[in-house]
């Protein structure tokens, strides 16, 4: 079954990566733009005006079957970026994201950002957040341009008392076979002790931390001011029994 979805993927991504040239940006499993699950210091882009982007991510993992996490991202003026997820599996929670890029300067990004949840909505509320700096900045990577992130941050969360506080994660994105998919198509690695939400349904790095791995359609122009792009993940590559299968799609309007 693994094995199938990877080659529909694939075809998937080599026919449309036929269509027009795509946005550098897009989303990770909770709605912030990054990679995987490791914000990146660049907002989503904007253009003269507020850019909307509406996202959907289902996340496999196969002692605990299917989650679901659709989003709403909203960004303007170019260095502001907020959204808000909301992930669905034996309970519903609430995640909120603001950023802001501060610098940007000879390729180079940086970034603050929050991270705030509300956790198991509808029986035993609890709130936990994450708040970081990040750092993007062109580089190379096996020989290709890409894109690199370094985060730092601090963890929040009112239950646990025997977790990492510090956050440490990096990012990276490089086109993915850039003659065949016309650099439409990037992979992503990311990894670190972060995870998207401090009660993830795919993926926990609270105590060894771990590494992901995706392959990335930039978003493509499927009509006037509407793009679409769809992300293929595999999250928390190297541990049973955090490991899961990642699928997600967006579809942004820029006015």
């Amino acid at each position: 079954m693994r094995k199938l979805t990877l080659v529909i993927t694939v075809i998937f991504l080599f026919s449309i990566s036929l269509f027009a040239a795509p946005l550098e940006n897009s989303a990770t499993i909770a709605g912030v733009n990054g990679y995987i699950v490791i914000p990146s210091a660049l907002p989503s882009e904007s253009g003269t005006n507020s850019a909307i982007t509406t996202g959907y991510s289902a996340i496999f993992d196969i002692p605990s079957g299917f989650a679901h996490i659709p989003f709403l991202q909203v960004a303007f003026k170019k260095n502001f970026e907020a959204s808000v997820a909301v992930d669905i599996y034996d309970d519903a929670d609430l995640i909120v994201n603001a950023k802001w890029r501060f610098i940007e300067k000879k390729g180079a990004s940086f970034a603050v950002g929050l991270n705030g949840q509300l956790l198991k909505m509808s029986e035993d509320l609890y709130i936990g957040g994450k708040l970081y700096f990040s750092s993007t900045f062109n580089s190379t990577f096996i020989s290709l341009p890409s894109k690199t992130t370094v985060l730092l941050g601090y963890s929040l969360d009112e239950r646990k008392t025997d977790f990492s506080d510090i956050d440490f994660g990096m990012g990276f994105q490089a086109p993915f076979f850039p003659k065949v998919f016309k650099n439409k198509v990037d992979f992503l690695i990311d990894f670190g002790n972060v995870s998207y939400s401090n009660r993830p349904s795919g993926g926990d790095a609270d105590n060894r931390g771990m590494f992901n791995l995706g392959l990335r359609l930039l978003p493509v122009q499927i009509m006037k001011g509407t793009f679409i792009g769809v992300d293929l993940s595999m999250v928390d590559l190297f541990d049973h029994s955090g490991r899961a299968i990642s699928l997600g799609a967006s579809l942004t309007f820029m006015p």
